[in-house]
């Protein structure tokens, strides 16, 4: 009889330790569970924080101030080896994401901002890109609407020597065609190698 009562109180004891034991076990998972639930609301918050952020539409963009070469209109309606070929025009533009190099070119394609000057680099020629190596400035144009008299390829080419030689970090201006070198770029003018001084 002494020995059932031994074995009731042994598995009295032994079930009163397992049950605690899985108290503690479940004491440390909820405090587990409670460290994650802490971490995921700092984060949230966090998160919250970056949400409220108010993000700004219109991104500052570099803008620099260059100097543009136009021809004079007054020397192309009389002729008078007297007046200036080409007059420079200050313009402040925004190279945005392609070279400044190029923005300058593209930049030089479009109307000057006064009415004595304009433009010859015809609306039919496609820049295919402006890259710097060396201090050395190769435009690439595409072959596909490069065509014109002596004059207008004259003055195209002067307008973009003249204002990429202005830049601190050009020396030289290579034209290429489709991305090789070539004789002219439209039947007139050689340009084989590189201009390293202003034109007129």
């Amino acid at each position: 009889m002494m020995k059932k009562y031994i074995a009731i109180l042994l598995i009295i004891i032994i079930s009163l330790s397992l049950y605690g034991c899985s108290a503690n076990n479940g004491t440390a998972d909820e405090g587990k569970n409670d460290e994650v639930n802490n971490v995921d609301q700092v984060e949230g918050e966090k998160a919250g924080e970056n949400n409220d952020q108010i993000v700004d539409p219109n991104p500052d963009i570099d803008e620099t101030e260059v100097t543009l070469y136009y021809v004079n209109n007054e020397y192309i309606e009389t002729g008078d080896d007297s007046l200036q070929k080409l007059v420079p025009e200050k313009r402040t533009i925004s190279a945005g994401n392609i070279p400044l190099e190029e923005a300058i070119v593209k930049e030089l394609m479009k109307n000057p901002e006064s009415k004595k000057l304009s433009t010859v680099i015809s609306s039919n020629i496609t820049l295919l890109g402006v890259e710097v190596a060396d201090k050395t400035a190769f435009v690439n144009f595409s072959q596909e609407g490069l065509y014109g008299g002596s004059m207008q390829e004259d003055f195209t080419i002067a307008q973009i020597v003249n204002t990429l030689l202005e830049l601190d970090h050009i020396d030289k201006v290579q034209f290429l065609i489709d991305g090789k070198k070539a004789e002219t770029l439209m039947g007139h003018i050689s340009i084989t190698e590189p201009f390293e001084e202003p034109i007129y």
